[in-house]
């Protein structure tokens, strides 16, 4: 990129806040934004962290921060950021932050509500998912303002396209896996899943009650996906070849007729469940071999280790040999490996507490400390890769006995150093995820998810 065009978009990121806002001043919902936000906003992307702790101490003092997201997550981070303001103004051993946590039509209604409403004391910032959601209901009706934290945006290793309007502040992960516990289970190609071997084997969740998994099927008909799918589709491991003629969509396009067979093969293999929970269940013991799922990737390491029911027994398909050390067999699954969806932080346009708004989000985006409350989940990836940890080899530990209310208790303690115990959860980095090469994962698009949606769900519901 030319000097030039990095100049370009430095600027333009600089004013994303006060362009998305008046973008949609003339939304039906009449929101707009108190000029004292948006220039807050402005500022504080061009303040250093440091500076913009001090004025976000000097406005908060010991007062109380309203603040909401669908993670809990961001709770484990409050005593942490207060701990950080406090250094440049003492009252700020006062300051609270609401421990307000909804699922995703809750958040959005509750959002929404308010400010319809006027309410100028309410949230202050948000931390909301669903990229349908949050472009049909928020971004559409400049229902918030896009804060950059300037960290962020001058590292090198942040995607400023992708990420930067609206702010993500992490991946989650939704992948591929299969029960090898009978060593006879193993999938090198997504349309395998489409075939006769997973039917009423393949375990998820309802994407009619879900809706990341109505945003991924939609994903999968932008021109790019279909263009993965076609190739997986003509190489040499698609299992179900033959038994899907991908012809029979041919009215979709000739590009987006892959799309909707694997659509219609994955809808009609499938067992849907309540949650990813209980479909990991369905599938965790050994009697289950040769179950697959399509669920989120996090789910696997809270198992219950028994005689029957284990870690163990899962293989994520995408990983290969190169991730688990050689104990999987299988090279990386032809088309994609996963699908990522995103955690976006966003600030009100009523925010009482802009700067204090703006800290707080950076202090989660930016900084290990606060990013802290996520980072030992395997399948979450922040969009700024450096804060993480390093999870590659996350399987790798032992039991050892432990002392508990005066029990004898056996206690998984991970250790890089140890045997590879659990070969599903040496979680490779984003990056790897991201490459073509690597895990190849469809990464969620608010805009394209928004305006494919309803064309979508209708061939959708004639198959569920």
């Amino acid at each position: 990129m030319s000097k030039l065009n990095k100049a370009f978009l430095a600027t333009t990121l600089l004013i994303s806040a006060a362009t998305a806002v008046t973008a949609c001043s003339g939304a039906a919902s009449g929101i707009q934004p108190e000029d004292r936000v948006v220039s807050a906003v402005n500022e504080a992307m061009t303040l250093s962290r440091d500076d913009l702790f001090k004025k976000a101490a000097e406005e908060i003092g010991g007062n109380e921060l309203k603040f909401v997201g669908t993670s809990s997550r961001f709770k484990k981070a409050i005593s942490a950021f207060r701990t950080e303001l406090t250094k440049y103004n003492a009252e700020c051993e006062k300051m609270s932050i609401t421990e307000e946590s909804m699922v995703d039509g809750q958040i959005y209604e509750k959002i929404n509500g308010e400010l319809d409403a006027g309410v100028k004391d309410g949230y202050s910032a948000f931390l909301v998912q669903d990229g349908y959601q949050l472009q049909k209901k928020g971004l559409d009706y400049a229902h918030y303002v896009n804060y950059i934290p300037k960290e962020w945006k001058d590292a090198n290793d942040t995607n400023k396209d992708l990420n930067g309007n609206p702010f993500a502040l992490q991946y989650n992960m939704k992948t591929w896996m299969v029960n090898n516990a009978d060593g006879n289970t193993t999938v090198d190609n997504v349309w395998d899943f489409t075939g006769a071997k997973f039917k009423n084997k393949l375990v998820t969740m309802d994407p009619n009650n879900e809706n990341v998994n109505m945003d991924w099927l939609i994903m999968l008909t932008q021109d790019k996906w279909c263009d993965v799918l076609k190739a997986a589709y003509e190489d040499s491991t698609n299992d179900a070849k033959a038994e899907i003629n991908v012809d029979d969509y041919k009215d979709k396009g000739e590009k987006k007729k892959y799309a909707y067979a694997f659509i219609k093969g994955f809808l009609t293999n499938a067992s849907f469940f309540g949650d990813d929970g209980k479909a990991r269940d369905q599938m965790s013991s050994k009697t289950a071999a040769g179950t697959a799922g399509w669920i989120v990737y996090s789910k696997i390491a809270s198992i219950q280790e028994t005689n029957d029911v284990s870690k163990k027994n899962f293989t994520i398909c995408a990983l290969g040999g190169e991730n688990t050390d050689g104990t999987t067999a299988t090279s990386h699954i032809k088309g994609f490996g996963g699908f990522m969806y995103k955690h976006y932080l966003q600030v009100s346009p009523y925010a009482k507490y802009p700067y204090t708004a703006c800290a707080f989000i950076n202090f989660l985006s930016t900084t290990a400390t606060g990013y802290k409350a996520w980072a030992t989940d395997i399948g979450d990836y922040p969009t700024m890769p450096s804060i993480n940890i390093d999870r590659t080899k996350y399987g790798h530990g032992e039991f050892v006995e432990e002392e508990k209310d005066g029990k004898t208790e056996k206690v998984w303690k991970q250790n890089d150093s140890k045997e590879n115990v659990f070969p599903a959860l040496n979680d490779p980095k984003s990056s790897w995820w991201e490459a073509e090469n690597g895990g190849n994962v469809v990464i969620e698009d608010p805009a394209y998810i928004a305006a494919n949606y309803a064309e979508v769900k209708e061939f959708i519901d004639l198959y569920h």
